[in-house]
């Protein structure tokens, strides 16, 4: 296979990875808290043997995350939060280990834990879950996550959700769960009352995918993809009818 053909498969697979991205962000364009991904990809020019002669591939590098901040909307239920600034729940996943989530659509499951939409506990500042406690009347979720129940008309802390960061925004992974993935020796639990991070109880961050940018991308990334489709299969018949015309006898 030429030069033209490999340039070609090799940006077919680039543009391949763009789409399936471009994808997920659109099913997820209503999704509480998600932050679209992006995709990286580098062109590198590799020397043949044949003097003066060079060939240009493409590489995807990397698929990283959004690190823009989805709008706040409120929704008036007390136990929906959005994190305002650049933070994350600490979510235990069910076979263990720890994960992290903006998606703030809270609840109290059956053993009275604060879990996550997907029944997962939400963890403390130390990472443990979080208990509270039977018959609660009212619950205030403060800035800094300090959560106070009223219970028989009498107020009482029970906890405080803790949030966590990591180091390179860069580092952060999506999981198969939908959580996110910081590296274990990244990821810090915030101060409270840490300037510039706080929580809003009764709102919810939306997701920061923009559908009419992605079905732009979308559009582009498939003329692209016929475009390079193209070029090979003229460079296939090309190749073929040099063939045919060097194996017909004289």
């Amino acid at each position: 296979m030429d030069s033209p053909s490999i340039v070609g498969l090799s940006g077919q697979l680039a543009l391949r990875q763009q789409m399936d991205v471009t994808a997920n962000n659109l099913a997820n364009a209503t999704t509480t808290g998600f932050r679209g991904d992006r995709t990286l990809f580098q062109s590198h020019v590799s020397r043949l043997a044949v003097p003066g002669r060079e060939i240009a591939f493409v590489q995807d590098r990397a698929t990283y995350l959004d690190t823009r901040q989805g709008s706040l909307a409120a929704t008036g239920n007390p136990l929906d939060i959005a994190i305002d600034g650049e933070a994350f729940l600490g979510i235990e996943r069910a076979g263990g280990g720890r994960a992290y989530s903006r998606d703030g659509r809270l609840r109290i499951d059956a053993q009275n834990r604060l879990v996550d939409p997907g029944g997962r506990a939400v963890l403390d500042e130390g990472g443990a879950p979080i208990a509270m406690p039977e018959n609660i009347q009212r619950l205030e979720i403060r800035a800094d996550g300090t959560l106070i129940a009223t219970v028989n008309n009498l107020p009482e802390q029970v906890g405080r959700i803790g949030l966590f960061r990591g180091g390179d925004m860069r580092a952060i992974r999506k999981g198969g769960d939908g959580l996110l993935e910081i590296p274990q020796a990244d990821a810090q639990p915030i101060p409270p009352n840490t300037s510039g991070i706080r929580i809003v109880q009764g709102s919810l961050e939306a997701s920061t995918v923009q559908p009419v940018l992605e079905l732009a991308n979308m559009t582009t990334v498939q003329r692209a993809y016929e475009n390079l489709q193209r070029i090979i299969s003229e460079d296939d018949s090309r190749t073929r009818k040099m063939i045919e015309a060097l194996s017909r006898p004289n």
